[in-house]
């Protein structure tokens, strides 16, 4: 699930709201087939995509790192994320 809004500074955004993959059906290409989906549609109008993580999930913090998505805070127990246009270029672009 996922939605637009609007940041006055960086402009329109998209925030990805929930994005989980059940254990059974994890190694098999739908996190990077949800991320390449989603940068195609941040891409054509949004600057870039926001989403939160607990912060006890380590195993998703160091997914999201490795794909390019910077840190933005530990406030309040969630790291916020975001993937600039650079990297949602490269995920929308992934086969």
């Amino acid at each position: 699930m996922y939605y637009f809004t609007y940041d006055p500074c960086i402009g329109k955004l998209l925030h990805l709201e929930d994005f989980y993959v059940m254990e059974p059906f994890r190694g098999l290409g739908i996190g990077p087939e949800i991320l390449r989906i989603l940068s195609q549609v941040c891409i054509t109008g949004c600057s870039c995509m926001n989403f939160l993580v607990v912060i006890w999930n380590q195993t998703s913090t160091e997914y999201y790192t490795r794909r390019g998505a910077l840190d933005l805070s530990s406030q309040e127990g969630w790291h916020l994320f975001r993937f600039n246009k650079k990297e949602l270029l490269q995920m929308a672009s992934e086969k």
